[in-house]
């Protein structure tokens, strides 16, 4: 074993790292990832077409980590112009890491923002919902409308 593996293997759990922000920008096919330091977490664009593994690794990553700060709150913003079927699974793989928080003392809150007239968004959240340990707060919301805040 190389010195460098076994010194962070002993000093891990002694090795507190701060957590910078994150910011994946938007493109015309696929969204603006915005996970700030604070807890604050926003996804809002366009999810098409199949994503890139790395793409959502990036994201999913830095949540994990994220979370093994303990952080006292996490609170997820999700706005979605559209959204493809496989597009959708990598969507909740990452409410899924979320959902095994094993830190009950985290608050979280789930934001799912919708189009007003836009059905299929508005049942996909609650879809969603169904298969995690925790409730969204849904919200309908004007199409030129963002919920994007700094």
């Amino acid at each position: 074993m190389k010195l460098n593996q076994l010194f962070s293997r002993k000093f891990a759990s002694k090795i507190k790292c701060s957590m910078k922000d994150l910011l994946i920008e938007a493109s015309e096919n696929s969204p603006v990832f915005s996970f700030q330091a604070n807890g604050i977490l926003h996804i809002s664009g366009r999810v098409l077409p199949e994503p890139d593994a790395l793409f959502w690794g990036i994201a999913n990553d830095w949540l994990v980590n994220y979370i093994e700060t303990n952080p006292a709150r996490i609170i997820l913003r999700l706005q979605f112009d559209c959204v493809n079927t496989s597009s959708s699974l990598e969507i909740l793989k990452l409410l899924y890491l979320l959902g095994n928080i094993k830190n009950k003392e985290i608050s979280l809150a789930v934001y799912w923002f919708y189009p007003i007239n836009d059905i299929q968004l508005e049942e996909m959240g609650k879809d969603f919902q169904e298969l995690l340990p925790f409730k969204f707060i849904f919200e309908a919301i004007e199409t030129e409308e963002s919920v994007f805040i700094n």
